[in-house]
């Protein structure tokens, strides 16, 4: 726990300083979200896990026609799971599962459709690695991509909706588990875009 403490308050101050100084700089941008994951499938097993996520990109705004940067998060998935192969006693037990991830991701966004003066919509993608930093962290590639709603104001604070498919690695921090999940998930965040 206190391992957990001392990575996660400087980076926490880190992104703050960064996100002040964006915030009076039109050529970066940042985004603070959050919002829920939902398991749609586990490739190989019975169950998915559900979740929460929060995330924070920071990169440059590429003259309001694209935006790409990099994103740190912190996200839970929860569940139970069974294996969809048989044992040899004919059962095969169900088990919880539990578990964190810091993941470390590319985050690109680019309109492709204007509401209005005020709103668009737009694509995004995200890729990346989640590292294990502690016991229960786990680790793993990861691969977003969907559509999100902006809506901007008059001043430099726009309000955003984001739903993406995702793809999750999850190499399962125990000894006896060898063969990591291939997780599927929706993810509906929201949260502000600053640029």
């Amino acid at each position: 726990m206190m391992n957990r403490k001392r990575i996660i308050v400087p980076l926490f101050l880190l992104c703050l300083l960064i996100a002040m100084k964006a915030t009076s700089q039109t050529q970066y941008y940042t985004v603070f979200q959050l919002g829920g994951q939902f398991g749609v499938s586990n490739s190989g097993y019975d169950g998915a896990f559900n979740g929460y996520a929060t995330h924070f990109v920071f990169g440059l705004n590429l003259q309001d026609r694209a935006y790409v940067g990099i994103g740190l998060g912190n996200e839970t998935f929860r569940g139970s799971y069974q294996s969809k192969e048989i044992n040899r006693a004919g059962n095969s037990p169900r088990f919880n599962y539990d578990t964190y991830l810091m993941p470390i991701f590319l985050d690109g966004r680019a309109p492709i459709f204007y509401v209005n003066n005020y709103s668009w919509i737009g694509v995004i993608g995200n890729a990346g690695y989640a590292p294990r930093i502690g016991p229960v962290y786990d680790r793993g590639f990861l691969f977003r991509g969907g559509l999100s709603y902006v809506y901007e104001t008059m001043s430099s604070k726009n309000y955003t909706v984001s739903l993406s498919y995702g793809y999750q690695q999850l190499h399962r921090n125990a000894h006896d588990f060898k063969k990591p999940f291939q997780h599927q998930h929706l993810n509906l965040t929201v949260g502000l875009m600053l640029k």
